[in-house]
């Protein structure tokens, strides 16, 4: 962590510009298309495609490297490869060759991941959701200039040789004038930890939530020109211009999904916007009147910042710091194959069934939202490297209030944790839980964050008689590798829990708490 705050503003606007100049390389080849060889809106459609699926291929290794090299190495690198491509795409005089330079820049929507990545080590665990909502205000940031870049060059050949050259001098500033914590170095493969993540990410309901909240803004940026040019019948130069008004909107809605999830859990908040979303898509699909359709469509690009600005402060306070990169990177591909969804729903059926399919998948991800309540960013893709330290026995104690506001940073510190130590949790819960995680989300949630590990949840009596049996029973699971949680009532656990660590003859007993501020911590008790 960085130990002056006053210098976390200058980087945190520093990294905002380079996503905003490395955004607008990531969607420059729609004017060339447009402007320069006239396509039709199918083959526009499908052409601009192609950055996304770049994007989609390059988050994760990009987000894998910046944890091991770091942010003042990957975003020049990022900006120099955006660079190379925008202007190539200035040069090219062929329909051919400037689709393959612009899908080429679609390596620049890799900033998002190193930069994000950097705005979740510099900023304090209290601050990072806002710090995260700002950062997203680089999204608006291109769209301002792509609305500056359209008034003076129609065709975008000026505009990419002087894009070009202000990503080459962004590259050449970042490592001048950003500090950043050190990062750490990994051995093995980075194509092994891709592989690894996917597998991970795949295995989670998760990634599907954040694949739908996290694609929304560059859906729109990318091909709402499209729709409203072909359905309602826009002028080409009104259609970028609504477009760059609701993107501006998306992005200061993402400020206010971070300022949020800095404050209070993010389920409820998670439910609104897919609910509100849902029904907006319903009345796009109904309403006779296409400023009633515009609104609408407005209205859905903020909820859709919300819930994208609240995933991405979860995903910033949930991973841990040697692999938030990773994190970003497996979440942000995650996103951009989502961009892909909106397109497809409404390329393949009419405007009226693409629009309701769309209704129904956000629905959909209300319910989810609904039935698994703060289980929502568990499934991160999360892996953890064990520190150089002696096995030791820990017993934990984590009482319910402390996993209400954020379940997914404490359980993270849990699995961390066991990768180290063998680990008894004594989780003090009064089933149901009222308002944090029950003993079973709580085991589900370490099974996924550690997914070789078995995990196994074990009531506990209160009566010594009894809690000695127990100890037994749980003895045999810490012997046979298992990460134990003993659940006990709320009132009875720090007796519980002393009781237990002499019969299990603990080396030590560590206190989980979660502060809004600070995190979880795993301190000793005084």
């Amino acid at each position: 962590m960085w130990r002056s705050p006053a210098a976390r503003v200058p980087a945190l606007g520093l990294v905002t510009v380079g996503l905003g100049l490395n955004l607008r390389a990531s969607i420059l080849l729609g004017p060339h298309l447009y402007e320069r060889f006239g396509v039709t809106p199918g083959w526009y459609l499908a052409a601009v495609g192609l950055p996304v699926l770049v994007a989609a291929l390059v988050r994760l290794p990009v987000g894998v490297l910046t944890d091991r090299y770091g942010v003042r190495v990957m975003f020049p690198a990022v900006s120099l490869v955006a660079a190379a491509s925008v202007i190539g795409l200035g040069l090219a005089g062929s329909l051919p060759a400037v689709v393959v330079a612009g899908a080429a820049a679609g390596t620049g929507s890799a900033a998002f991941v190193v930069g994000a990545a950097s705005v979740s080590l510099i900023f304090p665990y209290g601050r990072r959701g806002r710090a995260l909502g700002v950062f997203g205000l680089g999204a608006a940031l291109a769209a301002v200039l792509s609305a500056a870049s359209w008034l003076i060059d129609r065709e975008g050949r000026l505009t990419a040789l002087v894009l070009g050259g202000l990503l080459v001098a962004f590259a050449a500033l970042v490592p001048a004038l950003l500090r950043e914590p050190a990062p750490g170095g990994r051995a093995g493969s980075p194509l092994r930890e891709c592989a690894a993540l996917v597998r991970l990410a795949a295995t989670s309901s998760v990634s599907l939530l954040y694949m739908i909240a996290l694609s929304g803004m560059l859906s729109i940026a990318v091909f709402l020109p499209v729709y409203l040019a072909t359905a309602l019948h826009f002028e080409w130069f009104h259609a970028r211009a609504v477009t760059g008004a609701v993107v501006v909107l998306a992005s200061v809605a993402r400020l206010v999904g971070g300022w949020h999830t800095d404050r209070r859990p993010t389920a409820r908040l998670l439910a609104v916007c897919y609910g509100v979303a849902a029904g907006l898509c319903l009345v796009v699909a109904l309403a006779p009147r296409w400023w009633l359709q515009v609104g609408a469509i407005a209205g859905m690009a903020a909820c859709d910042g919300v819930a994208g600005g609240a995933l991405l402060a979860l995903i910033g306070k949930a991973a841990r710091p040697y692999s938030v990169g990773a994190v970003m990177g497996a979440t942000g591909a995650a996103g951009a194959l989502g961009t892909l969804l909106p397109p497809l729903l409404l390329a393949g059926l009419s405007y009226t069934a693409g629009w309701t399919l769309l209704a129904a998948v956000l629905l959909a991800a209300l319910l989810y939202v609904r039935t698994r309540g703060l289980d929502v960013g568990l499934g991160l893709a999360v892996r953890f490297r064990p520190g150089p330290s002696p096995t030791a026995t820990t017993v934990a104690v984590l009482d319910e209030p402390d996993t209400r506001l954020d379940a997914a940073a404490v359980v993270a510190g849990l699995a961390e944790l066991a990768t180290t130590d063998e680990v008894v949790v004594v989780y003090g819960v009064d089933e149901p839980a009222r308002l944090g995680l029950s003993a079973a989300g709580l085991a589900a949630g370490l099974r996924t964050r550690l997914p070789r590990h078995s995990v196994v949840a074990v009531p506990v009596g209160e009566h010594p008689e009894l809690l000695g049996h127990d100890a037994l029973r749980l003895g045999e699971h810490v012997e046979a590798g298992a990460l134990t949680i003993a659940v006990t009532s709320a009132s009875s656990l720090r007796q519980v829990a002393a009781d237990l660590a002499l019969y299990l003859q603990a080396d030590r007993i560590l206190t989980v708490s979660y502060d809004p501020a600070e995190g979880a911590e795993l301190i000793s008790p005084s």
